[in-house]
């Protein structure tokens, strides 16, 4: 008996039912069409686990290229669309100042930004609930403190002032929306971009001649065998972890927190034993990380299931999808801290999957493995904890609908209510 293939409208891909809940369609393209070519724009997405670890790590038949076309075209060129020689170059230079030891330097900046944030919005709200006549206190995750925290911790690695905030925090998002969205938006994201490497040209060149201890200063100065970073190489990296560091990591920050609020059990799980905060971070990685796909470009004709890729046609490779292989993880829209089919360690550039474990893709794998991994997860972790530390007892605020998110263009809250001391 033959079983009829479902239709795969590719409309969907860009309909707002997609983008508020992408995994039943990533289900259908695991399922029936685990190589799947969109008719409308000739791009192919993979979906299945396996396949998307094994495309991260073919660096000799995709390239990272496509990268400049919309990362490269707001920042200027980076090392996420290098590949070869190039990228081995400029990952050299900056990887060190993300991971190890460097790391432990930074932990304090996240420590204090985050408990400067915590007082903040405390008095904040201790101040309103002194002018009303309810005893319970609000926060909106986002707004409050998942889009100021990552901002502070970059602004103090790179050493720029704290008292220019608001002006960072205008230009990250325009410069990340011109990533994503559409002619007008992009626009606006150059302008933004500019206006930052602007800012940036004489605090380089300054620190190029009398270094400090922060990152701006390290990568003007730094080398390897011999070879140092352009002053618009280093224009451009600071612009990608202006808006990577920050944008990201405030949706990892506010996913995690819905995750747990929205799954009473796990949320009481690490309220007793906060050391559950790292695995929560993993698992909120793979459920629904703040990225969705990562695109590729090939370099010569490849066979994937049946069809066949052709040189230069893009390819999609869906970190959504493969973090909710069934292949992989059981029961893989559950949030579930004690699952035994994911890998809780520290992320591996290489990834990992054996003993019935697999690592989440949400800081993609390989070559082009996210530099500021370490980062991101110390943030997230320690001003979460920060955070349950001072509300008790946090809920969703009655009427907000909430949901978790990816980047997009449109802005997004999570308010909460919290019982007042």
């Amino acid at each position: 008996m033959t079983t009829t293939k479902p239709v795969v409208d590719p409309a969907i891909f860009t309909s707002p039912a997609y983008a508020a809940n992408p995994y039943p369609t990533l289900k259908i393209l695991r399922d029936h069409y685990p190589a799947y070519r969109n008719p409308r724009t000739g791009h192919w997405m993979v979906t299945r686990y396996e396949d998307v670890t094994n495309l991260f790590r073919d660096n000799i038949n995709f390239s990272a290229s496509p990268n400049g076309e919309h990362i490269g075209a707001v920042f200027g060129p980076t090392l996420m669309e290098y590949d070869g020689e190039d990228h081995t170059k400029l990952r050299n230079i900056v990887a060190p100042q993300f991971v190890g030891l460097k790391l432990k330097t930074l932990l304090p900046t996240i420590q204090r930004n985050a408990m400067e944030l915590i007082r903040k919005f405390t008095e904040k709200h201790a101040r309103l609930i002194a002018e009303r006549a309810a005893a319970t206190g609000e926060i909106d995750i986002v707004d409050d403190f998942a889009t100021r925290l990552p901002l502070n911790v970059i602004l103090d690695v790179l050493n720029l002032p704290q008292e220019a905030h608001e002006m960072f925090h205008d230009w990250y998002p325009a410069m990340m929306n011109g990533i994503n969205g559409g002619p007008e938006l992009r626009v606006k994201g150059q302008k933004a971009n500019a206006e930052y490497h602007a800012y940036l040209d004489p605090l380089i060149e300054a620190r190029s001649k009398a270094p400090e201890d922060d990152l701006l200063s390290r990568l003007s100065v730094a080398e390897v065998d011999g070879a140092r970073m352009t002053k618009q190489e280093i224009k451009s990296f600071a612009s990608l972890i202006l808006v990577a560091g920050a944008e990201t990591t405030d949706k990892a920050i506010a996913n995690l927190w819905y995750q747990l609020l929205a799954n009473p059990s796990q949320w009481e799980a690490v309220q007793k034993d906060p050391e559950l905060l790292d695995r929560a971070f993993s698992e909120m990685m793979r459920i629904h990380g703040p990225a969705g796909i990562q695109t590729r470009r090939a370099v010569r004709d490849v066979e994937l299931h049946g069809e066949v890729i052709r040189a230069g046609d893009y390819v999609h490779l869906s970190l959504y999808g493969a973090n909710r292989d069934e292949r992989v993880f059981r029961d893989p829209d559950r949030f579930d801290l004690s699952r035994e089919d994911l890998y809780f360690g520290k992320e591996l550039r290489s990834g990992y999957h054996e003993n019935g474990r697999a690592g989440h893709m949400g800081f993609g794998l390989g070559a082009h493995f996210c530099v500021g991994y370490q980062l991101a997860r110390a943030e997230t972790v320690i001003g979460t904890q920060l955070l349950m530390e001072v509300i008790r007892n946090p809920r969703f605020k009655p009427g907000s609908n909430p949901t978790p998110i990816a980047i997009r263009i449109e802005p997004w809250h999570l308010p909460l209510e919290f019982d007042a001391a």
